[in-house]
C-alpha cells in the first residue's frame, strides 16, 4: 500500500513527453511549457548568444555532419560556422529590441528575420518571423557544443524539458513537506 501511495505522490514528476515525428512538432509541443524559463533578449553582451559555441540540430534523415555556429561580435557581425571542420561566415544583426535577429550570407541579401523563442545558457532556439503556412523550415534549434555533439534532436530537446520539471520539483516537495509538518503538528495540538 505504502508503494502505490509514493508512486501516485510521484506519477506527476514521470510525465512522458509524446513521440514527434519531427523537430518543429516538438519544438511547438515543448516551447509553451519552458518559454517562462527563457532569457528575455539577447542585448546584454555576456548573453549566451556571444559566449557560448552552439550546434545546430536537425531531424533531417541520414544527417550526421556537426554544424557549429559562433556568434562573433557583440550585436552584430559575422557568425563563424564550421561543419565538420569546414570554416565558413555568416552575417547577423540584433535589432534594437534584442527580441529580433537577422541572419544571412549578409544582412541584406539572402537572409531571414528569427525572433528569439527561447534561451539559456544550454539551448537556443530562434523562430522565423512570417506566417508558419508559407515556411518548410520555421525554427531554428540550437544547443550548447557539449550537448549538441553528443544527442539528437529529439533527445535534447527532451532534456531541455527535463531540466525545468526538475529545478520546480524541489520547491514542490518542500511546499509538501511543510504542509505535512502542519498537518501533523495540528493533528497532535
Amino acid at each position: 500500500m505504502e508503494e502505490r501511495l509514493l508512486d501516485k505522490i510521484a506519477e506527476p514528476f514521470n510525465l512522458q513527453l509524446p513521440e514527434y515525428a519531427t523537430l518543429e512538432e516538438m519544438i511547438e509541443g515543448v516551447l509553451p511549457a519552458v518559454a517562462q524559463f527563457s532569457e528575455p533578449n539577447v542585448l546584454p553582451e555576456d548573453s549566451p548568444l556571444y559566449t557560448l559555441n552552439w550546434v545546430k540540430m536537425t531531424d533531417r534523415p541520414g544527417a550526421t555532419e556537426v554544424e557549429l555556429y559562433n556568434f562573433q561580435d557583440y550585436g552584430r557581425g559575422e557568425i563563424r560556422v564550421v561543419t565538420d571542420g569546414v570554416v565558413s561566415a555568416q552575417a547577423y544583426e540584433v535589432e534594437e529590441s534584442g527580441q529580433r535577429i537577422i541572419i544571412g550570407q549578409s544582412v541584406m541579401r539572402d537572409s531571414f528575420l528569427y525572433e528569439l523563442a527561447f534561451l539559456d545558457e544550454d539551448f537556443l532556439i530562434l523562430r522565423r518571423h512570417g506566417n508558419a503556412a508559407n515556411m518548410t523550415h520555421r525554427y531554428l534549434f540550437f544547443c550548447r557544443e557539449a550537448i549538441g555533439t553528443r544527442l539528437t534532436w529529439n533527445e535534447a530537446l527532451e532534456r531541455l524539458v527535463d531540466k525545468y520539471r526538475n529545478s520546480q520539483f524541489p520547491l514542490l516537495a518542500v511546499g509538501l513537506v511543510v504542509a505535512a509538518i502542519i498537518a501533523i503538528m495540528l493533528y497532535f495540538r
